[in-house]
């Protein structure tokens, strides 16, 4: 889809949308970039923050909710619906914007049919070559995989991430909002595919913005389990259908273990070289537009079978954890 000419007189009014939790010195930075904004439209920034202890940002509207683990979905149903304008932008508190980013963002609602928005994500300078190889592999909001592989286009998309996001809040309102029951995460998930059964959402990879990495295997870990959990409560809660679970039976490399632990009882080491051949094969080919980009370290593209490995083996986790707890609770 070619972007049409951008609108140029009377932009829209906007409120951008932080929801944020024990970040100060990530949130403070953010601030600083959406105050310099390059945009001739009103712009409100509402933050809401989860803490015991409010701490106002000078310059933005502030709305702190006391600490009752209530999940992100519900801090950002709070935030939409103080929002004053009706085109809101949700950003997360650990990304970096250029004085662009807003205007680029928000140029497809000229179209009165675009009801939602992502733009693009990619990482700082200075991440590591893991930290790299996780936006290869298209993490979080599809990661620069999803940039590169747009070329430049907008692009109709049924997946929206609200780390960088804009929606016509009537949209919003229309399907009840962020499903609360999603506390583990996913929420967006599902708000996207409600919004797209209503009108048209797109992908726009120039309104880029840049996403801490985990600079940690251990953070890697747990957010790949949170991710796992995730999942499967969508599932037990019926927020999502059939395609999205045989997704997580695709996805699931416990399951492929044993499939082939299943087979080497017959056939020996075979169905194991297999396994860990093609996962290896798989994972480079997948990633392989990353060699023409001269911004990604080399050892980068090395590294994507191992942080991809560790991101199926925790999600596995994630989902057996919430699947034990499921159990649990209905026995």
């Amino acid at each position: 889809m070619v972007p049409p000419a951008a609108r140029t007189s009377h932009p829209d009014p906007v409120s951008i949308l932080v929801c944020t939790r024990d970040r100060p010195e990530l949130l403070c930075g953010l601030l600083a970039d959406l105050c310099r904004q390059d945009y001739a439209g009103e712009v409100e920034i509402l933050v809401v923050e989860e803490t015991d202890v409010p701490s106002p940002p000078q310059g933005v509207r502030y709305l702190p909710i006391p600490i009752r683990n209530l999940g992100i979905a519900h801090a950002r149903n709070l935030a939409w619906q103080h929002a004053t304008h009706a085109l809101v932008v949700y950003v997360d508190d650990d990304c970096r914007v250029s004085a662009e980013w807003l205007r680029k963002l928000v140029a497809p609602f000229a179209d009165p049919t675009v009801l939602g928005v992502q733009g693009g994500v990619t990482v700082p300078e200075g991440t590591s070559a893991a930290g790299w190889a996780e936006t290869l592999l298209g993490f979080p909001g599809g990661g620069l995989q999803r940039v590169v592989l747009a070329a430049g286009q907008w692009q109709a998309t049924r997946e929206v991430s609200t780390l960088n996001a804009a929606y016509r809040q009537a949209a919003i309102a229309a399907t009840g909002g962020f499903h609360t029951e999603a506390r583990w995460g996913g929420e967006d998930y599902v708000l996207a595919k409600r919004v797209a059964e209503q009108g048209k959402l797109l992908f726009v990879p120039e309104a880029l913005v840049r996403h801490v990495a985990r600079a940690k295997w251990s953070a890697l870990w747990r957010w790949f389990v949170r991710r796992g959990r995730a999942e499967m409560t969508l599932i037990q809660a019926r927020l999502i259908g059939h395609e999205y679970r045989r997704y997580v039976v695709r996805a699931s490399l416990l399951l492929k273990l044993v499939g082939a632990g299943v087979l080497s009882v017959w056939l020996g080491y075979a169905p194991w070289c297999i396994l860990l051949g093609g996962f290896v094969i798989l994972a480079w080919w997948r990633t392989r537009w990353a060699l023409r980009q001269p911004e990604v370290p080399l050892l980068a593209w090395v590294m994507v079978p191992v942080v991809k490995c560790i991101m199926d083996v925790a999600a596995d986790m994630g989902r057996l954890r919430a699947l034990c707890q499921y159990v649990r609770r209905n026995a």
